[in-house]
């Protein structure tokens, strides 16, 4: 699906899965500790250059992606804008209270989840799932089983999503010969999860019987495709280290807001 929608790779789609899942979390407690607005402004843009640059994505799709981004993390800062604390008041209606502070911790709060976001969204749109769980089984040693187990269910959820239209596609043609009733309400409802849920399980246990008639066991395994560390997880390191190192840089000598210190 991944190569629908890009146009090129980077050296972040050669990267280890694992470097990515730990440089998110070291971003993530990164983010948390800079209460610094200016910083965490100039590190949004960095991270939006590096979306835009690093991704492959073709642009119309991260047009879509960035939009429901920003609204989303605005969308989830309003709560600290309007009934924030504050001295210096913007605006007040009723129990809305817009302060200067409150307007900073706002804007503070939704830049810090618009970083993590588009980190979040230049990893998934530069890994592929099946290397993930080769990583997990190859650099961490888990247990083929439970690895295979969990590829197994995220790749029957489109086709979980798929025969959901095609039930009510069904359903819709033959509307005419069956009582309401047993298609709309908690009836309906639950036909449609007893429906996917059987054919869930017949398929999982069809699934079981082609692993096992192939011989799939707990044991020690070879892997055609082998996941590694190589020079492209040190260039994505170095790339996060440099982000924030000139976001802090910048944060000191460009200061869109006034305030350093956001708490």
């Amino acid at each position: 699906m991944l190569e629908t929608i890009k146009n090129y790779s980077t050296f972040i789609d050669k990267a280890n899965p694992l470097t990515k899942i730990l440089l998110a979390a070291i971003l993530f407690a990164t983010v948390i500790f800079i209460h610094n607005p200016n910083v965490l402004f100039h590190l949004t843009i960095l991270m939006l250059i590096a979306l835009l640059c690093l991704s492959g994505v073709k642009i119309k799709y991260l047009v879509m992606l960035l939009i429901f981004i920003f609204i989303s993390g605005f969308i989830s800062s309003l709560y600290m804008i309007f009934y924030g604390e504050g001295t210096e008041t913007l605006f007040r209606y009723g129990i809305i209270h817009i302060t200067d502070e409150s307007f900073v911790r706002g804007l503070h709060i939704t830049m810090r989840g618009v970083i993590l976001s588009l980190f979040g969204a230049l990893v998934i749109f530069t890994t592929k799932i099946t290397d993930v769980f080769y990583a997990l089984m190859i650099q961490l040693k888990v247990k083929p089983k439970y690895a295979y187990s969990f590829m197994a269910a995220i790749r029957m959820v489109p086709i979980i999503v798929s025969e959901y239209f095609q039930l009510r596609q069904a359903r819709k043609v033959r509307s005419a010969l069956i009582n309401k009733k047993h298609i709309s309400g908690f009836k309906g409802l639950k036909s449609t999860i007893v429906t996917l849920l059987s054919q869930s399980i017949r398929r999982a246990y069809r699934l079981g019987i082609a692993m096992e008639s192939k011989g799939f066991t707990d044991g020690s395994r070879t892997y055609y495709h082998r996941t590694t560390f190589s020079k492209h997880d040190l260039y994505l390191l170095l790339m996060i280290a440099a982000a924030i190192f000139a976001a802090v840089q910048l944060g000191a000598v460009i200061s869109p807001f006034e305030s350093t210190d956001a708490r």
